[in-house]
């Protein structure tokens, strides 16, 4: 779920203004801007390179936003295009607000919401965007507390968000929803902590595939506390696909800073090791994820019941 502002492009005598590039779009507000999830693209090749080069940018502030919002540049329609998610937080509604008012006003233009709906740099600051959010927080609610009741998961601009009932009862409980909602998703999101990432092998012998993932000593970590496929590899692999889940455990031997220290110590089935590991060294972040708290090398040797000389 969402909602799109577009913003037509300025017309010049034979055409039109030339489409920003990233560099310059990331400028339009007097605060600094940044562009998420853009894989490994070279940093110079990104803000040179126009914005139509791109599906979608994701953007946001370094330090106020949880989603974010979207922008890409229609080439058909000639017009730029900002996509809020329901629900975002008050934060992210604001930046984007502020960022559609700097877009027309650069290019005279008038906003013109996805419903038809006109405004103005004017007015576009009297959107009612908090409709949308507690529309928004609705919608996670009847999901996790309908009959099919599961967890419901949205994504951050550094990590997803996974709802049970226990965390939309805080928040509908709460004398502001609205903040409560924000500031739940925007905390995780800015964490000091290392995500891990889920990778993929095929077992040569029997053609199954494993996933897996890496616990380092004295890294805090966050993981999930029962993996599965994350949407982001979900092209590549299904849930059904996988054989079973292990976990890499690693130690440092010497200089932390020289790659050649780290050593994979062994593995542990997944399972086994939410068992293993102690209950006072972790603890939950939503409804999906724990935050490890480092481990020493004891520790990690201990989950393997391996003796330290």
């Amino acid at each position: 779920m969402s909602i799109s502002f577009y913003v037509k492009n300025k017309k010049k005598f034979l055409g039109y203004e030339p489409v920003l590039n990233v560099e310059t779009a990331l400028s339009l507000l007097d605060k600094e801007l940044y562009s998420y999830n853009t894989g490994n693209i070279d940093i110079n090749d990104l803000l040179l390179s126009p914005v139509s080069n791109y599906q979608c940018l994701l953007i946001g502030d370094g330090k106020e936003s949880a989603r974010g919002f979207e922008l890409y540049y229609d080439n058909k329609n000639k017009n730029y295009s900002i996509r809020v998610f329901t629900p975002s937080s008050r934060e992210d509604w604001l930046l984007a607000l502020e960022y559609i008012k700097a877009l027309a006003k650069k290019f005279d233009s008038k906003i013109i919401s996805e419903t038809g709906e006109e405004y103005t740099v004017d007015n576009i600051d009297k959107f009612d965007y908090e409709s949308d959010i507690l529309y928004g927080i609705e919608g996670i609610s009847s999901r996790v507390k309908g009959e099919d009741s599961t967890l419901y998961s949205i994504f951050g601009i550094n990590r997803i968000v996974s709802f049970n009932q226990e965390m939309i009862d805080r928040i509908e409980n709460s004398d502001s929803p609205i903040d409560t909602f924000s500031n739940m998703v925007k905390e995780i999101q800015y964490l000091d902590t290392f995500s891990a990432n889920q990778r993929f092998f095929r077992n040569k012998e029997d053609g199954k595939i494993i996933g897996t993932y890496t616990l380092t000593q004295n890294l805090r970590t966050i993981l999930p506390y029962k993996p599965s496929v994350e949407f982001e590899n979900s092209d590549m692999v299904k849930n059904e696909d996988i054989a079973f889940w292990n976990i890499g455990l690693v130690t440092i031997d010497g200089d932390e800073n020289n790659p050649n220290s780290y050593q994979v110590v062994g593995q542990l089935d997944y399972n086994d090791f939410i068992k293993k590991l102690p209950k006072d060294k972790y603890h939950f972040i939503d409804a999906s994820y724990i935050l490890v708290e480092p481990l020493s090398k004891e520790k990690i040797l201990g989950l393997l019941e391996i003796s330290v000389n």
